[in-house]
């Protein structure tokens, strides 16, 4: 597919200037610029989300606002530019308010949510357990809440993980200094089946779609359908099945998840990469890319 998007990787633009810079040359090679939203002068040694769990917990806030700031920017320059601007891994409710004023405007902006902060709040670092640690950090009850009604009405197109592996030496420290970030790829498939398909009333279609064409609708990729002719990338999963989700067996090479230990419903049986068996249910059968390796 060649180029399709830039990205800051997980480092914020703080230059107004340089993000509008990014933007126009964007536009020019009609590229989609995908931004991680978060004001650095805000969040200088903060740990988790900033509010009354922060405080009794004695850790550092990280406020919301240092995401809208960033998102209201970035809808800015959209609308300045004609840039299509994606707004990564959003968290608050705020964030989601200014994305679906801009939508019903016609900005040309996209945004995405990932299953932790769909089924997690701070709630869950009451025992200081930097599993559950992560950038941009867990929010209110009333921000999941908005999260899954900006997946409803369209505000926010898509899930994707975020993933990111950190080793145990990295993570087993005092919360303040572990670093952020959680492993998800393994888990994604049954905690958004938990939480929108059982618990937030979509019917299993819609799920799919935030998991598969509409990711890829974001960067233009002729991704994610059975179409006849369509490239063979095909997950098959049964969406009934219980198990244990053990980490440290897993295909990660780490094992920072806050689903270790947990008993999941929704599991990949197979999974198929350009037409080429690459997971049997069990191991990894293939390795590469089928589509280049033949």
């Amino acid at each position: 597919a060649g180029v399709v998007a830039i990205t800051d990787d997980g480092h914020c633009v703080q230059n107004n200037e340089l993000m509008r810079r990014a933007a126009e040359y964007a536009k020019m090679f009609d590229l989609c610029v995908m931004d991680h939203c978060q004001d650095d002068d805000m969040t200088q040694g903060a740990a988790m989300n900033e509010g009354v769990m922060s405080t009794r917990l004695g850790l550092r806030g990280w406020p919301h606002a240092a995401e809208d700031v960033i998102v209201a920017r970035d809808v800015i320059l959209a609308h300045y530019t004609g840039t299509h601007i994606h707004l990564q891994h959003i968290t608050s409710k705020y964030a989601v308010d200014v994305i679906r004023r801009a939508k019903s405007r016609g900005v040309p902006v996209t945004a995405e949510v990932t299953p932790h902060h769909l089924a997690l709040t701070e709630a869950a670092l009451s025992g200081y357990d930097p599993s559950f640690k992560m950038n941009p950090p867990l929010r209110t009850e009333e921000d999941r809440r908005a999260l899954i009604a900006g997946l409803r009405d369209g505000t926010l197109d898509c899930v994707a993980t975020d993933h990111a592996p950190h080793t145990d030496y990295e993570k087993d420290k005092e919360f303040d200094f572990a670093p952020f970030g959680i492993i998800g790829l393994e888990t994604a498939l049954p905690v958004v089946l938990d939480v929108l398909l059982r618990r937030g009333k979509f019917v299993l279609p819609e799920v799919i779609a935030l998991l598969t064409h509409k990711p890829a609708g974001v960067l233009k990729l002729p991704a994610g359908s059975l179409a006849e002719g369509a490239v063979a990338d095909v997950t098959i999963f049964d969406p009934d099945e219980s198990w244990r989700y053990d980490a440290r067996a897993g295909f990660s090479k780490s094992a920072n998840s806050p689903w270790h230990g947990k008993t999941l419903t929704g599991r990949v049986k197979t999974t198929i990469v350009g037409g080429r068996i690459v997971y049997d249910g069990k191991k990894i059968v293939a390795s590469g890319d089928p589509r280049q390796t033949g």
